[in-house]
Parts: C-alpha cells; sequence; structure tokens
C-alpha cells in the first residue's frame, strides 16, 4: 500500500508539474515584490521631495571664491535637468566661469599667498600651492616653520615633513603638487589627527609604498572635485583606507564629488559603511546616495538617519543572484526595481491571486486524482465479487 501511495504521487507530481512551475514562479514574484515593499515606499517617499536648488549652490560658493566647487557641482546639476531650473543654473554656471577667468588673470598679480603660504580661504591659497610647484614654497614653508621651532617650538610637523615630500616628488610631476593640497587641507583644519599621525610616520620613515596610494588618492579626488575641494574632502578620511573609499567613490559616479559636498560627514559615513558589504552592495548603495544628495540634505538624512535607510541596503534577491552569477548584479536589481516600482500596486496583488489561483488548481487536481483512484479501487473490488 505504501508502495502504491508512493507512485501515486510521483504520478501526482509529474501531472502537475506545469501548474508547480508556475506555482513556484508566482511565489517568486509575490516575494521578491513584498520583500521590496519598504525599500519602494521610500524611493516613493524621497522622489516627492522638492529637487536641491543647485543654483542657489552654486551662488554662494561663488561669492565665497570657491570657483572650483562652484563648477563641479553646476556640472553636475545639469546632468538631469530641465526646464527653467536648468537655465538658471547655467546662467550661474556661466557668471561663475567669467568670475573664475578674472579672478585667475587677477591672481598672476597677487603674491600675498606666494610669500606666506596662508590665506582667508582654500582657495585664497593658490599662491601658496602655486609656490609649492616650483620648490620655492616648500623652502619658504621649511624656513617659517623651522624658525617657530627655533624662537618657541611650537613649529607644525605636517607642514615640514609636507614641504620635504614636496622637494623630494620635484621630480614626480603627477604628484609633486599632492603635499601642496594636504598642506592647505592642514592649514585649514580639514585634516584629522589620525591622518596627520600617519603623514608624518610615512614621510619620516621614506615609506613610499604607503604614501604613493595616498598621494595618488588625494590626486584622483582633486581632479573631480577640484583641488580646494580634495582639501575640504580630507577632512573626512581618518585615515589612508578612508581617503581609498572617497576616491574610489567620486572615481566611479560622475556626481560623487558634488554628492559628497551635498552629503558632507553622513554621506562619507555612508560610503565607508557600504564598502564593507561587498561589491554589488557597497555600487547600489553609493548610487543611491548619488541619488538621494540630489534632493540636498533633507534627501541625505532620509537615506541615512531615516526611513529611506533601506535603500543602503541590498534586496535579499542580491544575495541569491550573486551565488548564482558574478557580475553587475546590482546594475541589473536597482533597473528592475526601478522598472517595476509604477506598477508594483496592482503586480504584487496579481502575484498573489496567481498565487492562489494555482494553489486552487492543484487542489483539484488532487482530489480528482483521489476520487479516480477510489472508484478505479471500488471497480476492482465489485469484479472481485
Amino acid at each position: 500500500m505504501s508502495v502504491r501511495g508512493a507512485l501515486g504521487g510521483i504520478s501526482f507530481l509529474w501531472r502537475s508539474r506545469w501548474n508547480l512551475l508556475r506555482l513556484a514562479l508566482a511565489v517568486f514574484v509575490v516575494w521578491v515584490l513584498a520583500a521590496d515593499t519598504s525599500a519602494r515606499l521610500a524611493r516613493r517617499a524621497m522622489s516627492m521631495m522638492p529637487d536641491f536648488d543647485y543654483a542657489a549652490e552654486v551662488r554662494a560658493l561663488r561669492l565665497e571664491g570657491r570657483y572650483g566647487e562652484a563648477m563641479v557641482i553646476a556640472e553636475s546639476g545639469l546632468t538631469d535637468m530641465e526646464g527653467p531650473a536648468r537655465e538658471e543654473l547655467v546662467a550661474e554656471r556661466d557668471l561663475t566661469r567669467e568670475e573664475q577667468d578674472s579672478f585667475l588673470r587677477r591672481a598672476k598679480d597677487v603674491g600675498l599667498g606666494a610669500l606666506s603660504g596662508t590665506g582667508d580661504s582654500l582657495e585664497g591659497l593658490v599662491g601658496a600651492v602655486g609656490a609649492d610647484l616650483f620648490i620655492v614654497g616648500d623652502v619658504r614653508d621649511l624656513a617659517i616653520q623651522g624658525t617657530k621651532q627655533v624662537l618657541d617650538g611650537d613649529s607644525d610637523e605636517v607642514i615640514l615633513v609636507l614641504s620635504i615630500a614636496g622637494i623630494v616628488t620635484t621630480l614626480a610631476p603627477e604628484v609633486d603638487w599632492v603635499p601642496s593640497i594636504l598642506k592647505v587641507a592642514r592649514r585649514a583644519g580639514a585634516m584629522s589627527e589620525r591622518f596627520a599621525d600617519f603623514l608624518v610616520t610615512a614621510i619620516k620613515r621614506q615609506d613610499v609604498d604607503r604614501l604613493k596610494p595616498v598621494f595618488e588618492d588625494v590626486r584622483a579626488i582633486a581632479g573631480k572635485a577640484s583641488p580646494g575641494g580634495a582639501a575640504r574632502l580630507l577632512k573626512h578620511a581618518d585615515d589612508p583606507e578612508d581617503l581609498a573609499k572617497i576616491a574610489r567613490f567620486v572615481e566611479r559616479h560622475p556626481g560623487g564629488a558634488a554628492a559628497l559636498h551635498i552629503a558632507g560627514k553622513e554621506g562619507a559615513d555612508a560610503i565607508k559603511a557600504a564598502a564593507g558589504r561587498g561589491p554589488e552592495a557597497a555600487l547600489a548603495a553609493e548610487k543611491m546616495l548619488v541619488q538621494g544628495a540630489r534632493k540636498g540634505t533633507r534627501g541625505v538624512r532620509f537615506l541615512t538617519q531615516g526611513p529611506g535607510r533601506v535603500l543602503l541596503r541590498p534586496h535579499p534577491l542580491l544575495g541569491i543572484v550573486k551565488a548564482l552569477y558574478k557580475g553587475n548584479a546590482a546594475e541589473v536589481l536597482t533597473k528592475l526595481s526601478d522598472r517595476l516600482d509604477p506598477g508594483a500596486w496592482w503586480m504584487l496583488p496579481a502575484g498573489a491571486g496567481w498565487a492562489l489561483f494555482e494553489c486552487g488548481l492543484l487542489v483539484l487536481r488532487f482530489r480528482g486524482m483521489r476520487r479516480g483512484g477510489a472508484a478505479a479501487a471500488g471497480a476492482g473490488g465489485s469484479s472481485t465479487r
């Protein structure tokens, strides 16, 4: 009897194979949509937030004389902007460019920064950076800091060792100006003590293997965020590992530098946290941070402190896809979510209805099979009698 029952079960499964396959597909669809419900609601809430006022930010940076950063923000804002807002931003960008060109012409006649190595703002240190490129600034800083050490023992060791590094790297033009940016960051208070300690130790030991990646990361950030922007972003890096994460972020995403400018420390912390979740999950979180920054500080807080934090975590499906296929899984899931979001309000109940319908078909098939088996058994008993 048990063998007969087992054979009957196998026969039922085989006859119902297409029902079972459709049921599995329906359950999978329901799970994918249900697991993404909180993230979908968060995306909807974030999309309803007002966009970041790029034109106002560019105007504020221009008035502060931070032309490099203003241009970075302007170019990032123009990526997906349309209508009157775009026209306003284009006008601000053009005005910034005109003032920047005018400032550069006037800066040729200004030697204060080159002589003192100080300024009221990061951009006011352009002269100091320029002097460093010709060793003059490094010699100047060595003289100033050496004099301070002799007179009152209050020299800045970081500036001293970076000046030495600047002289040493003069024969390597690709990184020659990096020590200058680091000195700018140090003077502006945008360098953590941990990072400063690392530089002092590595330069004293002439540890080229540890210094070279740091210099290359600073150069990469400066190429995307402007030299002044790079010096400001250094305050978010407590060590070379943090700096590397920031550098990779601004390199991977066209609007990364602008997003970090808007997001500040909260955005930098989110990037550091995402880096430990694996390549695909980190990429998805970074892209979401860039999108959140387009909503301004409100959008960033929504992602890092509010309900939107769920958007920085990968969909459970990512683990399955990653196990089966190594590639741009995060990109595929992001695009899939974007496609499904508008119709999710009816797709989820439709998928649930589909699954129930398939369950109903299986129940009817099972009952029909049992009735057929009972009838066959009854017929067999009658013939025996």
